[in-house]
């Protein structure tokens, strides 16, 4: 059975993104409108509703604490990357396979934010995103 961590806790920040592929609620979002790649460091936010390819969709900014899917296993406390699964979404009512962006503990990508909580393949997640973008320009 899946978890579910029940919504996000701090969002103080959203942004407009038109779409360039479906995408899911919860998932990785790119400045573009895209899905992410895997263990990438191009995420702009976490989508906060399934949103069909060429819409505009509402996208939670960074810095902030939100639910995310779990793509991978999740440890709490653990920096954690981009990685990309199958899922369905809910497309003009139709129950539509995605390619979506969620989170897996940092392997050898881009760490795009920390766990709150922990989790597996198909749960959500806690996590407290930062700016990717920001953070790496420091580097």
């Amino acid at each position: 059975m899946a978890n579910y961590v029940g919504g996000d806790k701090w969002v103080p920040v959203t942004e407009k993104v038109t779409s360039t592929a479906n995408l899911c609620a919860k998932s990785l979002v790119t400045f573009a409108g895209a899905v992410p790649a895997n263990a990438a460091n191009s995420v702009l936010g976490v989508v906060a509703s399934d949103t069909k390819s060429g819409d505009v969709a509402t996208v939670k900014i960074p810095p902030c604490i939100v639910e995310v899917i779990a793509t991978g296993t999740v440890t709490l406390g653990a920096y954690v990357e981009v990685l990309t699964a199958s899922i369905y979404g809910d497309i003009d009512g139709t129950s539509t396979a995605i390619t979506a962006a969620g989170v897996q503990n940092q392997a050898d990508g881009y760490s795009i934010g920390k766990a709150y909580t922990a989790g597996s393949a198909n749960d959500t997640v806690l996590i407290a995103l930062i700016d990717v973008q920001a953070a790496n320009a420091c580097v």
